[in-house]
């Protein structure tokens, strides 16, 4: 339940993508974060606990359900844009702040939900991050989390991990085993951090794009490791970005893409 530290562990690549992420990726990703919503079945006075909440996907949608939502994310651009986000929305029910998911600032029993969107498979220390969570739900308390499924369920994400890997062979990242991506083990460390009742829903959306293009720029955006990987290559990424584009655009075609991008929701009562 312990991964490595790695770049995807440290606030710097989310700090980077903070604002397309919120621009290109939260209308993608509110879709999971209403699947989450509807598995918790949240009560109107509930108090809920977003854990490494970026810029707020879950955070504002769950603020329109629950009489208070707090939110806490390592990365302190992503929680600038919350704050932005949810004062734009005119919502006073939220409140955020830059902070360990490892160590959360908060009293025991805290929480009556608490959630986790792709943000928990990214610790180093899963399990302590799930015992966190636990300790901040009252008796009864909800958690969910979620996690992807191996690129290999996901066509158009295992071909561009896979032309990037053969433009950049000595990528580590993208060869590894998805975190808690099978039920079985959401199914353990939800059980082994002391969660009851633990299920997991399998659900599965698409990623549109007008055409390859847009859909591998905003990859080159959005998208922590390439991102980093840019930004660390300077002038000689734009070569490589070209190929794999090229690639992309030989094997699915130039024009609209719909790319799935099955998920995981793990949930389990304190």
């Amino acid at each position: 339940m312990s991964t490595p530290r790695g770049p995807l562990a440290e606030p710097l690549a989310w700090n980077l993508v903070s604002r397309d992420y919120a621009h290109e990726v939260v209308p993608q990703f509110e879709k999971y974060a209403l699947d989450a919503l509807r598995v918790a079945d949240l009560r109107p006075d509930a108090r809920v606990l977003d854990v490494a909440a970026g810029p707020g996907t879950l955070t504002l949608l769950a603020a329109n359900h629950a009489r208070r939502v707090e939110a806490i994310d390592f990365a302190g651009d992503m929680i600038a844009l919350l704050e932005q986000r949810a004062r734009a929305a005119g919502l006073g029910n939220v409140k955020a702040q830059v902070g360990d998911g490892q160590e959360l600032p908060y009293a025991d029993g805290s929480f009556d939900a608490v959630f986790s969107m792709f943000g928990l498979i990214f610790f180093p220390d899963r399990a302590r991050g799930l015992s966190e969570m636990k300790r901040v739900l009252t008796p009864g308390g909800v958690a969910v989390v979620s996690s992807w499924r191996p690129f290999s369920e996901a066509p158009l994400l295992e071909a561009l991990m896979g032309a990037l890997a053969e433009q950049l062979p000595d990528l580590p990242f993208g060869k590894s085993k998805a975190p808690m991506g099978e039920v079985g083990e959401v199914l353990a460390e939800m059980t082994a951090a002391g969660f009851r009742d633990v299920r997991v829903e399998p659900v599965v959306h698409a990623m549109e794009a007008p055409d390859m293009a847009t859909f591998w720029g905003s990859m080159e955006r959005t998208m922590a490791p390439v991102v980093l990987l840019r930004q660390k290559m300077g002038d000689a990424w734009t070569p490589v970005g070209t190929r794999i584009l090229a690639s992309l655009s030989s094997r699915f075609g130039a024009g609209p893409q719909s790319g799935l991008m099955p998920a995981l929701l793990g949930i389990g009562r304190a």
